[in-house]
């Protein structure tokens, strides 16, 4: 593996002039080591902060079991020292940090016998306030995964194999649970959510399957659980940040069944194995979708590929041909890759993806970092000169109001299509050719139920979508 001084240049922009999918560009920076190889590394989250004027920091473990600490470091810039936020006492194992809200730190450790969830806030100088504990029972918390945005603040872990779920609210310096739930008990593991949606491990049977549930945005109540697989050994689940399926691959789920991986929409309705020549044995896979940041879908995924000897990262792109990179080719074991979203470029609309992943060197593991940029929106086409859509009153309760502004007077063929928060086509709405550029519809949402849907417009020459609520 080359190593190189370790900072992130910039790489030069680059356009995608008549492509609504958001497209990432083919050349991946050289691996850099954002750790050293005297102690083991693991577990690293990322965290852009703060808003104004971001930086970029890594959160990770340090140290080996059952005694761990958690460390930060900057790595938006030449490598700043690495600084221990907590550990000191050796009789306690710090782990599992997890970043929400930009600038709280969530983790676990057993100060008090069993694992409880702990918090604090931070700034750019260290941190900021007291420590907070969120759980505190006689029982081990574990794998907090938490989903927020604009309507919902979900979060969900493990409790002596029961999956819990709650809703996650900021007080002052500190977060705290509402409306807690048990969605499912006995021998269940690494939950992950997003929105309304909840997907975990469960292990029957001498075998580990794959489970989701559903809330209901109208009763307010969770689905009972239903499996998406149930055969095999599936481990290492995990969910991309995206929602819905607007164009192109867009598979939500992962994991790693024996010696290779799966993706699958969000009811296991398609499930898909990828085989990409040279590769015999897939590890580890983690996926990223860039909905979290635009309407337009771009489907990227990243695994460990190869040997129980030898094994490197690769990063494949749906949306460019199949893209497949290899970034590390390189002897040595590279295992658990993550992908994150980094700060905005410049201002433009193109975003550092970061890819961090181990790799065992004199015994530990050192983390190494690769990252890209997205070019978001359509590049070089001016916003202002792009059709318009609104929807209104949003949420809907009965009837909306649906107008469209088109940019060009050329009796385009519009189709309009909502989507359900599954990227389902739940209602279509056909325009006929109109030599005017506004469209006006009156829309019934008829017997849908209450939950977030996509309005999705399409024309000869471009699509545009708007996220909507229904009570």
């Amino acid at each position: 593996m080359k190593t190189i001084f370790p900072v992130f240049p910039l790489l030069p922009i680059l356009f995608f002039t008549f492509s609504l999918n958001a497209q990432i560009v083919e050349d991946w920076t050289e691996p850099v080591a954002l750790t050293d190889s005297t102690n083991n590394n693991s577990n690293p989250v990322v965290a852009v902060y703060p808003y104004d004027n971001p930086e970029l920091y890594m959160f990770y473990e340090k140290g080996e079991e059952p005694f761990r600490e958690i460390w930060w470091r900057k790595i938006s810039e030449p490598m700043s020292e690495e600084q221990m936020l907590f550990g000191v006492y050796p009789e306690f194992d710090h782990r599992n940090p997890q970043v929400l809200f930009s600038n709280f730190l969530i983790f676990e450790c057993n100060i008090f016998e069993n694992y409880d969830l702990f918090g604090v806030k931070f700034d750019e100088n260290g941190l900021a306030g007291d420590i907070f504990r969120l759980t505190n029972t006689e029982s081990n918390e574990s794998a907090l995964f938490g989903y927020m945005d604009y309507y919902s603040n979900l979060c969900c872990w493990v409790s002596e194999g029961n999956i819990y779920t709650a809703e996650l609210q900021v007080s002052q310096d500190t977060l705290k649970f509402t409306d807690i739930e048990i969605i499912d008990s006995g021998d269940c593991y690494n939950p992950v959510c997003q929105e309304h949606y909840i997907a975990w491990r469960k292990v029957e049977n001498n075998e580990s399957h794959i489970y989701y549930s559903e809330k209901n945005w109208s009763t307010n109540q969770w689905s009972y659980p239903a499996a998406i697989i149930d055969t095999g050994n599936n481990i290492n689940l995990a969910l991309s940040i995206s929602v819905p399926e607007l164009s192109g691959w867009g598979y939500n789920l992962c994991w790693q069944a024996e010696d290779k991986i799966y993706f699958s929409d969000l009811d296991g309705d398609n499930i898909y194995s990828p085989e990409i020549p040279g590769i015999e044995k897939y590890y580890e896979p983690t996926a990223f979708n860039m909905i979290w940041l635009t309407d337009y879908i771009s489907d990227l995924y990243s695994f460990a590929g190869g040997t129980e000897s030898q094994r490197d990262i690769y990063i494949v792109d749906e949306d460019v041909s199949n893209y497949v990179l290899n970034i590390t080719d390189d002897p040595y074991i590279n295992k658990n890759p993550r992908l994150f979203i980094g700060r905005n470029v410049y201002g433009y609309d193109d975003y550092e993806i970061i890819n961090i992943w181990q790799t065992e060197i004199n015994g530990y593991d050192v983390l190494y970092s690769s990252y890209a940029l997205y070019n978001v929106v359509i590049g070089s086409i001016d916003d202002s000169k792009m059709s318009q859509l609104d929807i209104y009153p949003n949420p809907v309760t009965s009837i909306a109001k649906i107008k469209i502004n088109l940019t060009r007077q050329n009796n385009e063929q519009v189709s309009i299509s909502i989507l359900n928060n599954q990227g389902k086509k739940v209602d279509e709405i056909r325009v006929e050719r109109n030599p005017s550029n506004e469209i006006n519809i009156n829309w019934n949402k008829g017997d849908l139920p209450g939950g977030i849907y996509y309005l999705v417009i399409k024309t000869e020459k471009e699509q545009i979508s708007e996220k909507f609520i229904i009570l």
